[in-house]
């Protein structure tokens, strides 16, 4: 029988996070306005202005208009970024408010798909990016072209709008084309003498980017890590690597898709300007398929969709505003978090979706720069039957479904009991700045096209429903425990944490490092060469314990937890006395591999330091990574995961004031457990995984944009 939640639902705290900053701001008597553009004088348009269910949903594939790139059919493409206007508002109408406002296109940096030989246009260049879809045991080649235009001040809404809409932020650590070096050093911009400086104006130079298949098992050379990037021009970063000689501004990758089937994304992954580049409309799915292994008799056809679901401000103009809503003086264009006041589906706001009376499977990505979601579909009965990596093994029934930036649910909804009525995508997860408690409306017709013979996943095989092929390789119980076959190779305790010197800095960290390791001094100590901590061993399973410790009474974020290349699965999380725990934290540094920084204290937390132990001594709990013990702190027992974290996932959400626990295992997902051994030392993936580096981040963009991402090495 299919799995059911009766048991509560996984406490989440209350969001306050960086609300803080303003407030701070306010008490200090300092204005802290929403500030956009300084290229293009642009005016807010209140979101509550733009109608809501007036456009259609975009849809990709039988469904829609726009038939979904067949990447058997033609398994060489060129994917070219471009800049283009898109009728992304309710075309022929004006705003709700009285103010005149009339809707024309909006300008938005989209993905087009041609075929690499005959050059014939397969998926016209969109917000999202008409879906890719792949085959397993299929290779991918795609040519990369990056032909985004620079901003011309001389012609500001002409071609390179979007960069002088979207300010690019030089005081951060970034891919930086033309070696301005501004990132290097602090200033604080808000002073007269420093406000002129070129490190702080927004850039404007060639424009930088990359491309990141997100969930996809690949060599690093083609995973589009922060460092790949490159611009039009031909400039590149240290991380770049092509196949063949494509020529400037091109890069060719391929994607083996040996993986099991699931539900991919693709999107910008530039250093420091993803946050940027996604909200300009770099992204898109890429769907594995493999019919040896999938269930069958799914939806499909028209009965099968994608919704990209993401959040998005805009102007008086129609055009996307990005504002600075928590000024920070050293980083005067990067703000820490990015919230809209309109919901976006597939690129357009507030749509509706008509349906027949009948079950529908719906693909559904949070591709948000920072908020999250809980969605629920009314009186239609949900059913998840996978998440981020593949299937879960049975259907969950479900109430609502979490999703936090980056995390995908593949959904079955049956509307069959509905006919004739409207179901409004609602989302109950508070925002920060702006609540969107609908998303979209589906419109169901009063009778279907024809009978619905996809399988019931509320029913067993036995009884006829859907047959679910089972895990090949289970880690936990899905009930907080690990099961007793699987070996733990090492367990490592990280720490998120940030550095709150606001509003003079402000930045996010893992484990307390740079980016850079070799600027954080405790790891520059330990691992001189290249400054990366994390080399887990191919093969292994790893325990990672990731111990959200920000400061209790200031912020309870919670950050979505990305690693590439490697799957893991959610073991449990659980509550800790981080006021006692950050105390322990902070009486450690002073005791580190390293001297502390003259501006640092000993018995006080130093900011960027690393670490404040030694990272490769193991803490009284056994674990590695340079930090206390947590375990002398636990408060409770731990909390199961949700059924819908119960698969291979590779997003997980770290609450505040939790441990995330996650087993996390460098072989692919479908290799069987061996019982109480591991695969340590034995590449059984069909690349090697070695030759190069991958990275594990927080996916709120934003914070990943500022310093929140490390990079790793899977060792031999």
């Amino acid at each position: 029988m299919p799995n059911t939640i009766d048991r509560p639902s996984q406490p989440r705290p209350r969001r306050i996070p960086h609300k803080v900053g303003l407030l701070l701001l306010l008490a200090q008597g300092i204005a802290a306005p929403a500030q956009a553009s300084v290229l293009v004088p642009q005016t807010p348009l209140d979101g509550a202005c733009i109608p809501k269910y007036a456009t259609a949903l975009p849809v990709f594939g039988p469904a829609g208009s726009i038939p979904r790139v067949d990447a058997v059919q033609h398994p060489a493409l060129m994917v070219t970024m471009k800049e283009i206007d898109q009728q992304v508002l309710p075309k022929d109408k004006g705003d709700t408010c009285g103010k005149g406002v009339k809707f024309g296109t909006t300008r938005v940096w989209a993905y087009e798909t041609t075929d690499a030989q005959t050059r014939k246009v397969l998926g016209p260049a969109n917000w999202p990016a008409v879906t890719l879809d792949a085959q397993a045991r299929l290779a991918t080649r795609i040519k990369y072209v990056n032909a985004l235009p620079s901003f011309n001040p001389a012609k500001p809404r002409g071609a390179g709008l979007v960069q002088g809409l979207f300010l690019v932020d030089q005081t951060l650590h970034w891919a930086d084309p033309l070696q301005q070096m501004c990132g290097m050093e602090t200033r604080d911009c808000s002073t007269p003498a420093n406000a002129a400086s070129p490190c702080c104006q927004p850039y404007t130079g060639p424009v930088p980017a990359t491309v990141h298949l997100h969930g996809g098992v690949l060599p690093a050379r083609f995973d589009g890590g922060p460092d790949s990037w490159f611009t039009p021009d031909g400039r590149t970063g240290s991380g770049y690597v092509t196949l063949g000689n494509p020529g400037a501004g091109k890069a060719i990758y391929e994607y083996p898709n040996t993986q099991e089937p699931g539900t991919l994304w693709f999107h910008d992954h530039t250093l420091g300007t993803t946050r940027l580049n996604v909200a300009a409309g770099l992204a898109g799915f890429y769907f594995i398929r493999d019919p040896e292994r999938e269930p069958k008799q799914l939806p499909q056809g028209a009965y099968e969709v994608e919704l990209a679901i993401q959040d998005r401000q805009f102007d008086t103009q129609s055009q996307l505003y990005f504002p600075v809503d928590t000024p920070v003086k050293a980083h005067p264009f990067w703000s820490v978090m990015y919230e809209g006041d309109v919901a976006t589906v597939n690129g357009a706001p507030w749509p509706y979706f008509e349906v027949e009376p009948r079950r529908y499977r719906l693909r559904v990505l949070n591709g948000s720069n920072h908020r999250g979601y809980d969605l629920s579909f009314g009186k239609a009965i949900v059913y998840q039957i996978g998440s981020d990596e593949g299937y879960l093994g049975r259907p969950a029934r479900v109430r609502k479904v979490h999703l936090t930036p980056g995390e995908r649910a593949d959904l079955i909804v049956d509307f069959s009991k509905l006919a004739g009525g409207n179901v409004v995508l609602g989302n109950d997860e508070s925002g920060e700045m702006f609540q969107l408690p609908e998303i979209m409306r589906f419109q169901v017709k009063k009778t279907p096209q024809g009978g619905d013979t996809s399988c019931d996943p509320g029913l067993s095989a036995a009884e006829g429903g859907c047959v679910w092929p089972a895990l090949a390789a289970r880690l936990t119980d899905g009930k907080g425990h690990i099961l007793a076959n699987v070996k733990i190779d090492k367990v490592r305790q990280m720490v998120l944490n940030e550095n709150f010197d606001f509003p003079q800095t402000l930045d996010e960290l893992v484990n307390n490092t740079k980016w850079d390791g070799r600027r954080s001094p405790s790891i520059a100590a330990e691992f001189p060469q290249d400054g990366i901590s994390e080399t887990p061993r191919v093969g292994s399973v790893e325990l990672w314990e990731i111990i959200n410790a920000y400061s209790p009474g200031t912020d309870t974020q919670y950050h979505p937890v990305h690693t590439h290349l490697a799957q893991f699965q959610v073991l449990n999380r659980q509550e800790f006395d981080v006021k006692g725990y950050l105390a322990a934290w902070e009486s450690a540094f002073g005791k580190g591999p390293a001297p502390l920084p003259t501006t640092c204290t000993p018995g006080k937390a130093c900011p960027g330091y690393g670490p404040p132990l030694s990272y490769n001594t193991p803490n009284a709990d056994g674990a590695v990574g340079g930090n206390p013990a947590v375990g002398p702190f636990l408060l409770g027992t731990p909390t199961a995961p949700t059924a819908g974290e119960t698969g291979w996932k590779d997003t997980a959400t770290a609450y505040g004031h939790q441990v995330l626990r996650v087993l996390v295992r460098w072989t692919p997902t479908d290799t069987p457990v061996v019982k109480r051994q591991s695969y340590a030392g034995r590449n059984l993936y069909p690349f090697d995984p070695s030759d190069g580096e991958y990275v594990w981040h927080c996916h709120i963009i934003n914070h990943e944009d500022n310093e929140m991402m490390r990079p790793y090495k899977v060792a031999k």
